[in-house]
């Protein structure tokens, strides 16, 4: 039997009683108001994937507002590469992969490196071509080893000359 078109009837349709998140979802509820929420918690932390190839991040765009799945192996790929030019010192950032010293002026050029705050290799390279005449060194943080040795400076001094240096796990040097 089908109501007449002139009757209305309003009802009272509650969020279900028992709400659960799975994986990343996490639900909370205070004061009658429900929050679903990412819940980074609850994933695993792992040092490698088992399968890179088939592996997908959340890539969140703050200009767009645009969020897309990126393959683990295209996040792997990506390399900060700056080219210094202006004069030294450089004191490298966590996040740089490769430094190209291509300063304008003809001198020696230092980077500073604090291993204690890397998690991935660092390449330093004589893009000028000059370093037989004006040597790159690489000068880990006080105290930080380079090359198993402690306060060691690494001289590259060959013309395009270069060096990739790897963080030591307990972040005390590079090897």
């Amino acid at each position: 039997m089908t109501l007449p078109a002139n009757i209305r009837i309003n009802t009272a349709a509650p969020f279900p009683a028992k709400v659960k998140g799975v994986g990343l979802i996490a639900i909370s509820k205070s004061n009658g108001i429900w929050t679903v929420s990412i819940n980074f918690g609850a994933v695993a932390k792992t040092p490698v994937v088992a399968d890179p190839a088939n592996t997908y991040v959340p890539a969140w765009n703050a200009l767009t507002g645009v969020v897309s799945m990126v393959p683990m192996t295209s996040v792997a790929g990506q390399k900060v590469i700056k080219t210094i030019t202006l004069p030294g010192p450089y004191a490298a950032l966590p996040a740089d992969d490769v430094l190209i010293i291509n300063q304008a002026v003809a001198a020696p050029f230092s980077v500073t490196v604090d291993w204690s705050q890397r998690t991935k290799a660092l390449r330093v390279v004589d893009g000028k071509g000059d370093a037989a005449v004006n040597n790159v060194t690489v000068t880990p943080a006080l105290g930080q080893s380079q090359l198993a040795v402690v306060n060691y400076v690494y001289t590259i001094d060959r013309n395009g000359g270069s060096i990739i240096l790897t963080p030591l796990p307990n972040g005390t040097g590079a090897y």
